[in-house]
């Protein structure tokens, strides 16, 4: 072959070698770009904001103090809005960058006797409740007739879907004559702040994406956010969601004497 055939191939290769390595070293390039956005978005997305809860299987109150030993609870919907949620907890800081330990605190629980005790002679429905809502959920909705101590704590938030919690309860506890509405204080039998209960979990998971059928409440945002705790202790929760068309307040997942249907809107999926 002529020389300078030759020297026109080896010209050819070398281009076509650069070209090669030059697209494997963008794609590389793109690749790791995508996983630091990637990543970045994945942190920078959490910010303070609200977890809506709903109370599972299991729920109690200790009020062996009252002779009335371990009472198990059941959550109530507190407002149609927030769906099935009968927990908030609020967390006031932004997750630092990389992860890290945020304030939070419980701004709303609502709960009540699965059934009727007997308190100062007469039936009663025991209910446990914290209104720190500053006035966003009246009393007339979510009562506490005793000044409490704070419910606060922290979550240690970690950017591989995991987090640790950490708070104290310090609820209201209400008794109600059988079958009456909690919102009227005529209907009280007696009221008192309840002993105060931590409550912790570890290694639980969270997502960045809401799960389906979570409510969506431009007054209570998640700050990207969506937990889901396996606490240690005797108020286990999932994540809210909308109630099913048609669901009556009187159904126990959403059961209260004076809260309307549930009509929360999903978040978009």
């Amino acid at each position: 072959m002529p020389v300078k055939a030759v020297m026109v191939l080896a010209r050819q290769e070398v281009y076509t070698m650069r070209r090669l390595v030059s697209s494997q070293s963008l794609v590389r390039l793109a690749a790791l770009l995508a996983l630091t956005f990637a990543g970045a978005t994945f942190v920078a997305a959490q910010t303070a904001g609200y977890d809506l809860l709903q109370t599972g299987s299991g729920a109690e109150i200790d009020l062996t103090s009252l002779g009335l030993g371990k009472v198990p609870l059941q959550g109530l919907a507190i407002q149609g809005t927030t769906g099935n949620a009968d927990t908030i907890m609020h967390r006031t800081q932004n997750m630092p960058p990389g992860g890290g330990k945020v304030s939070v605190n419980v701004n709303a629980l609502f709960m009540k006797s699965t059934s009727p005790v007997t308190f100062s002679h007469q039936s009663a429905d025991v209910y446990v409740t914290i209104n720190n809502s500053g006035g966003t959920i009246p009393v007339s909705v979510l009562p506490q007739p005793d000044a409490l101590s704070s419910s606060s704590g922290t979550v240690t938030i970690r950017t591989d879907g995991t987090f640790d919690s950490s708070f104290t309860v310090n609820a209201d506890v209400i008794f109600v004559k059988a079958g009456m509405s909690v919102t009227s204080s005529a209907n009280y039998i007696g009221h008192q702040p309840a002993s105060g209960i931590t409550l912790s979990s570890t290694n639980s998971s969270w997502s960045s994406t809401a799960p389906p059928g979570y409510p969506s409440s431009g007054t209570y945002p998640s700050g990207g956010f969506y937990p889901k705790p396996v606490h240690q202790n005797v108020h286990p929760v999932v994540p809210a969601s909308c109630a099913p068309p048609g669901l009556s307040p009187t159904t126990p997942a959403a059961a209260t004497n004076n809260i309307q249907k549930l009509n929360c809107v999903a978040v978009s999926q």
